[in-house]
């Protein structure tokens, strides 16, 4: 923290604004490491921060701004990009550590409640109700001076071997590319569960060996080095043959992503 604010004691006195997947990940696993002991959940719906606040050792829950206790050591600001904003335009300043857990969200966003304030952002996809290990997550920091970002930092050390200084643009780069990654990813994979159970017999779990190969081979070989299938060998007959078993709107996709694989091996 900045030169004359008073050193702070383990565990640390916490508050989780907010109460979704990535609160109900990071808030519990810190706990479990005996950094932070969690006062307060504060959520706008009380249901969810009570949801939260009972899978914590001591933690209250609150859903007005009123309520939230000013004396905190850190306040972990776990909600969507776009109301990271707007928290700090709600709570006071005061001299705690605050930091946001955003991929595409400036550090200085949080300036208004704090100088010390910084970003804890865990690269990984958090469910409500699915325990994730965060061993070797990748947790990217930032702090507004050097004494914040080892404050945080010593935090992520503490749940996880993988923790990197990233500042606002890197940190953009990566959240885009965790996009691609994992959540188009995802999509398509329900889409090919949709293709699949419309045979009685058939679903995703046919795929998962097919996914755990593709997996491995572009974290050893590289994506682009690993691209297979009928787009790749510009097999056309094939391609037809799909997309007339397909509705028009997944017709639409197919015929989409098989061109720009085609255009990457310059086969269009």
């Amino acid at each position: 923290m900045e030169s004359g604010t008073a050193a702070v004691t383990e565990p640390l006195r916490g508050v989780l604004i907010g109460s979704g997947a990535v609160a109900s990940a990071l808030g519990p696993a810190l706990e479990r490491r005996g950094k932070v002991v969690w006062q307060q959940v504060y959520s706008p719906t009380l249901e969810h921060a009570q949801w939260l606040a009972d899978e914590l050792r001591q933690a209250h829950a609150v859903n007005s701004v009123e309520q939230v206790i000013p004396d905190a050591d850190v306040y972990l600001v776990a909600v969507k990009d776009d109301a990271v904003a707007s928290v700090a335009q709600q709570f006071p300043h005061n001299n705690a550590v605050w930091m946001h857990t955003s991929g595409g969200v400036a550090a200085e966003t949080l300036s208004p409640l704090s100088s010390n304030y910084g970003v804890f952002y865990p690269l990984q996809t958090f469910s409500k109700g699915v325990d994730v290990s965060m061993d070797c997550v990748p947790m990217f920091v930032e702090g507004s001076n050097p004494a914040t970002e080892q404050f945080i930092r010593s935090l992520a050390e503490s749940i996880t071997k993988n923790v990197s200084h990233a500042d606002s643009e890197l940190r953009k780069r990566l959240h885009c590319a965790a996009v691609f990654a994992c959540n188009f990813t995802n999509h398509l994979w329900s889409v090919a569960d949709n293709i699949l159970r419309q045979q009685a017999s058939l679903d995703i779990t046919y795929l998962e060996p097919l996914l755990k190969e593709t997996l491995r081979k572009a974290m050893t070989v590289a994506p682009a080095l690993a691209q297979t299938g009928p787009a790749r060998r510009g097999d056309t007959a094939v391609m037809e043959r799909h997309k007339a078993m397909l509705s028009p709107e997944d017709a639409a996709l197919y015929d989409y992503l098989s061109k720009r694989i085609m255009k990457q091996y310059e086969l269009d």
